[in-house]
Order: C-alpha cells, then structure tokens, then sequence
C-alpha cells in the first residue's frame, strides 16, 4: 500500500477526520446503553429482544472488521474508509426514522458492520502516512477518543432522549455527511495495482463463528448460569463456534488472500497482542459493572454510581495521549509491562476497599491508566510495527475482532460470578478474576520486543 509523502499540515488534517470518525462509532456503542429503555418503551419488547439492538452490532461489527480492512489494504484506505462512514450513515438513518423493530435491527447490522472497517482503516492509515518518530503520538491521540466517547455516550444519550430516542442516531448523519465530504478532498488516493481475490468461503465461515458465539452468549442466564450454559439454547451454538475455529483456520490457511490475515499468528509479538486483546476484552467486562458495586458498597443512587466511572474513563482519555507520545522513544515493552502492573493493583484494590470513597477513585484511576496500556496505542504500536505495509488493515482488524469476542466471552463470565453470590461478594469476585487476567496479561510483556528490537523490525517492514 503505496501513501505519498504528506506535510505535517495534511496529516494533521486526516487525524482530526479519522478522530471524529472513530468518536461518532464509539461513541454509538456507549450511547445504546441509555437508549435501551427508550426503545423498549416505544415498541414494547422485553429486555431479552432489546438486547439483539447491542448483539447484532457487535456481530457485524466483528465481521466488518477483517473484510473492510483487507478491502483497505488492496483498494486503498480512502475507498473504504469513505464506503464505511456511507454505510454507518445509511444505518443510522434507518434506525432514527425506524416504524418498526426490524429497521432498528437491520440497522445496527449495517452500523456495525461499516463502524468495523472504520477503527482498523484508521489505525492502518497512520502506519502508512506518518513517520516513525510520530506514530505513537498519532495512535495515543486516536486511543483517547475511546475513554472520552465512553463518557460522551452516556452523557449524549441523557441530553438527547428527552427530545425522543431517535435523536441519539440521527445526529449521526450530518456527522456522516462531513466526514464523507472532508474524506474526498483530504484523504490521499493509494497506488496499488494488486487485485483482490475475495475469499468468500472465509467470509461465510467467520460470519457463523461470529453469530454462533454471540448468540450463545446472549441466551446466557446470568442468574442460572450453569445450567443454562448446557441447556439447548446455548450449548449447541457454543460447540458450533468451537467446532468451526480449526476448520475456520485451516480454511484461511488454505486461502490465497484470506480474510484474516491467519499468516500474521505466526509471529510471536502478534500473538502476545492478540492475548493482550483478548485479556481487555475480559478485564473490560468487570469494569463496566463497578457502578451496580457502588450501589450496593456505598448506598449511591444509579446517577452518583454512574459517576464512579469517570476517574476510570477520564485516566483513560487522558493518558492515551501522553503515553503514546512516550511510546516513540520508549517502545511497546516497558509501557505495557508497567501499565499491566497497575491495571493488576488497581483492580485488587477496588476489590479489597469497595466502601473506601478515596481509595475507589484512586484506584480506578489506575485502572483507567492500565487499560489504555492494553489496547490503546502500545498494542496498535506492536501490529503495526510487525505487520507488512500490505497487511496493516488486517493486523488493526485483528486486535477490534479480539476485543469484541473478549468482551462477549467476559460479559457472560462476570455476569456469570456475580450472579452466583449474593451482595457485593460476586463483584468482588469478578474484579478479582480481572486482576488475575491482568497478572498474566503482565507476564507475557516480558516476552515483546524491546525498543531496538522494534524499530528494527519496523525498518526492515518498510
């Protein structure tokens, strides 16, 4: 993937319109959260059926990732990064305007599937058109958007939904309109005379992968969690992914341009990121439970406990930034080693002190570091540092799968344990697990590349 040589002013320019692209598809993820109820209200569905508006996003969103960004890394980035904001706005457009449940749905499988290709072509990008010495800055800039859309989601949904639901998308398509417009003027046209050989196969294989999980996931029980983990809901579906992971490989194997770039496990630094992502994925899962702790630890109401995020987000957005503009001079190692290490204290210590105002803050404030530490900019730093100029699509696309499936294999998990024990016992318990998570997230940064090792590899990809 060939990028002309851009001037400081024209980089500075795309990373202001990939910020807002990769802001407005997280911050759509953050914002279902309040709008649940709304929908639900106006089309009388049960919480079960409401959950499908946030499992289909993420289904697509998990296929939308590998297939966009290999489209990016033969058709170029500014093709597909414009097709992904069209087909997010399209989403949009028939959920805000939606007469009936099934528009919201096929929506949300529109949104999800363009919001997959608009993170891994993003990050892509700035491995193709920004010198070395300012990647990490660029990265941590684009990381903070996710700790700062976090906030915004909730906060955006709350002003919103008093003037009606449909508001929280349609504020989407004017936003999809200027970043379409801005795109076709600013974003450069790749050289590329390769031709894609679509592997459709792969494509139909991951798809079920895909729904088999997420669907088996969903039918969960959290309050029965055993026996509904075996019962004919979920266990069929759950065999089914496992049975079709080998096959699924070997196909991609097989394939003479698969859809995941299967080949890139095969380096050793990737697949320590991959279990970095897929560590977030888990530890994420109980973090997004601390406000329903502080209910039942300091007596808050669902506002006031809602708040208790903000240390933990606020940390993220703010350190996402600094660390990546570190990460130029200090490489991927050090930084996730010692961030891993936080992350590990911080959730031990809300763990232990859940009653404790200053230490909770405190500590989530470490946590917030140590997430970003994971899948922010080291982690984006390490793919792309390996990944060929050809492959870097492919290599982003793999950390937004992981991180995804994380989260759905660690929402059922900590629902799961904190289902199973009364109080505040099973919070405690699942932030434990996550601290554990984080230890051995911990252990496998000592076998990354140091600084030199990277840069070197880094060269010799160019």
């Amino acid at each position: 993937m060939a990028t002309k040589t851009l001037d400081t002013k024209t980089r500075n320019l795309i990373l202001i319109l990939f910020l807002i692209g990769v802001f407005m598809g997280s911050l759509d993820t953050g914002i279902i959260g309040p709008v649940l109820p709304s929908i639900e209200q106006s089309f009388n569905l049960t919480s079960r059926e409401s959950s499908w508006i946030f499992t289909l996003f993420v289904i697509f969103f998990m296929i939308g990732s590998p297939v966009m960004a290999k489209f990016s890394d033969f058709y170029g980035r500014k093709k597909i990064f414009i097709l992904d904001v069209i087909l997010f706005g399209i989403g949009s457009c028939l959920i805000a305007f939606s007469l009936n449940i099934e528009s919201i749905f096929l929506g949300r499988i529109i949104q999800g599937f363009g919001c997959g290709g608009i993170f891994p072509v993003a990050g892509a990008f700035i491995g193709d058109a920004f010198p070395l010495e300012e990647r990490g800055k660029a990265l941590g800039i684009l990381g903070s958007v996710f700790g700062i859309s976090a906030i915004g989601g909730p906060l955006v949904g709350a002003v919103l939904i008093p003037y009606g639901w449909n508001w929280c998308f349609t504020i989407n398509i004017p936003i999809s309109i200027f970043l379409i417009v801005l795109a076709t003027y600013v974003l450069p046209n790749a050289e590329n005379s390769r031709k894609l050989k679509i592997d459709y196969l792969g494509i139909l294989i991951l798809s079920l992968l895909s729904i088999f999980l997420a669907y088996g996931l969903n039918q969960i029980d959290s309050s029965n969690f055993i026996s509904s983990l075996l019962s004919m809901k979920v266990a069929p579906f759950l065999i089914l992914f496992i049975i079709l992971i080998p096959i699924f490989l070997k196909i991609e194997k097989r394939a003479e341009e698969s859809i995941v770039a299967i080949n890139m496990l095969e380096n050793r630094e990737i697949r320590i990121a991959c279990i970095e992502t897929l560590s977030y994925g888990i530890i994420y899962s109980s973090v997004i439970f601390v406000p329903s702790l502080v209910i039942l630890s300091m007596g808050l109401n669902d506002q006031l406990a809602s708040l208790m995020l903000i240390p933990i987000l606020g940390a993220n957005a703010v350190a996402a930034p600094i660390l990546g503009k570190i990460l130029d001079s200090t490489g991927s190692r050090k930084i996730m080693m010692i961030g891993t290490l936080i992350l590990t204290f911080g959730l031990i210590v809300i763990a232990a002190y859940p009653h404790n105002m200053i230490l909770f803050i405190a500590a989530g404030c470490l946590i917030g570091v140590g997430m970003v530490t994971i899948i922010g900019a080291p982690l984006r730093y390490i793919v792309l540092s390996e990944a060929k100029p050809t492959e870097r699509g492919a290599g982003q696309a793999i950390v937004n799968m992981l991180s995804s499936a994380g989260q759905l294999i660690g929402g059922a998990l900590i629902g799961g344990v904190i289902a199973s024990f009364s109080g505040i016992l099973g919070y405690k318990i699942s932030l434990l697990l996550a601290a554990v998570v984080a230890f051995i997230a911990f252990l496998f940064t000592f076998r990354l590349k140091n600084r030199d090792e990277q840069m070197e590899t880094i060269k010799s990809n160019l």
